[in-house]
């Protein structure tokens, strides 16, 4: 089944197909079985069969991308609700190696089956989505936003905590926090002159007219991430902060420097950096509320997916969350459903 046209380099996906797995049996010093090939085809199938859906070619696909066909599998027998991980492994694998091989004949320039795509068993449990005590307790245990404004405040907590509120209250995934840059900021309180950015009413009480809130451009490889996300108050509030020791500090100024800086402060953080930033605050959270081992995956995804149920319990549309979250498919939201209270409250979301 052919599911895909050419793309913008010319190169099919079925020439990228009978590619790899040429190069698999040179590998492998043997010629696969015609069951290997037709098996391996089905996934490569599937997976052009989703990128279809999203308009997108096969050289343009995401991390997102991968994982949501990866947790939306459907089994092969109906009486089960779920696929196993050691499926999702093996079409990961088979995903990944199709696309390294792609990368070795430089058709593409990088692999999107990477640890963002990536599906553990852990966040196939229930703690893939906290219910609303764990998420209030999780934002509770953010410092004020009073004490990380104060000169003493480590730039890293507060870089932290402003990180952190992207996802809980924006939804941002890691490739778009890592993706965000001074530019990105739409801000009355923000303004450029020869030397730099500058910053005005940083802590200063005001009430913004809706013209005058805060935003983000999110910029992604897919048209749908192209979006500007208004800020709640508290996000706000901890950009603001973050933004006055960004431009008080030895930071990159440049419009296209990133927003967030790594410790060395002038590169833009790992995803591995922002896990562990997530995954620590979940730990002293709500560490006491559950098995440490079972939060030891819990990280971005985890809340970046509580913060699209929240909005869902709130009986938000599902085309105004897919705006919000930058997804094109309401299939992205399937999975997510079964965590859904409707009853008209924002839950811990503040």
């Amino acid at each position: 089944m052919t599911t895909s046209t050419d793309s913008a380099g010319d190169v099919s996906a079925e020439r990228v197909f009978l590619a790899w797995s040429g190069m698999r049996s040179a590998i492998a010093m043997r010629t696969l079985s015609a069951e290997s090939v037709s098996a391996y085809r089905s996934i490569w199938s599937g997976w052009l069969a989703h990128l279809l859906q999203l308009g997108t070619p096969w050289d343009g696909a995401t991390s997102e991308d991968a994982r949501t066909f990866l947790e939306n599998l459907s089994p092969s027998s109906p009486h089960k609700t779920s696929v196993s991980s050691v499926t999702q492994k093996r079409y990961f694998r088979v995903l990944k190696e199709i696309y390294a091989c792609a990368m070795a004949n430089q058709w593409i320039g990088h692999n999107p089956i990477d640890q963002d795509a990536k599906v553990s068993a852990t966040e196939q449990q229930d703690s893939l989505v906290f219910n609303r005590n764990d998420w209030a307790e999780l934002f509770r245990a953010l410092p004020p936003a009073s004490e990380q404004v104060a000169p003493e405040t480590p730039w890293q907590s507060v870089r932290d905590h402003s990180m952190l509120l992207m996802m809980m209250q924006a939804g941002l995934s890691v490739a778009e926090l890592r993706g965000l840059n001074l530019a990105s900021v739409q801000s009355p309180r923000l303004s450029w002159s020869a030397e730099g950015p500058v910053l005005g009413l940083a802590f200063l009480p005001w009430e913004p007219e809706a013209s005058q809130r805060t935003s983000l451009r999110i910029e992604g490889t897919r048209k749908d991430q192209l979006r500007a996300l208004v800020l709640s108050d508290p996000n706000e509030t901890m950009l603001m902060a973050w933004l006055h020791f960004r431009l008080q500090g030895r930071f990159p100024m440049e419009p296209d420097s990133p927003l967030y800086v790594s410790q060395k402060r002038t590169s833009r953080l790992s995803p591995k950096s922002i896990f562990l930033v997530a995954n620590g605050h979940i730990r002293r959270g709500i560490a006491q509320r559950h098995d440490v081992e079972r939060l030891a995956h819990a990280g971005p995804m985890t809340l970046r997916n509580s913060c699209i149920v929240r909005w869902l319990d709130a009986g938000m549309e599902d085309e105004d969350v897919l705006e919000r979250a930058g997804l094109k498919d309401a299939q992205a939201l399937r999975r997510l459903r079964q965590h859904v209270v409707t009853d008209g409250s924002l839950g811990g979301v503040k």
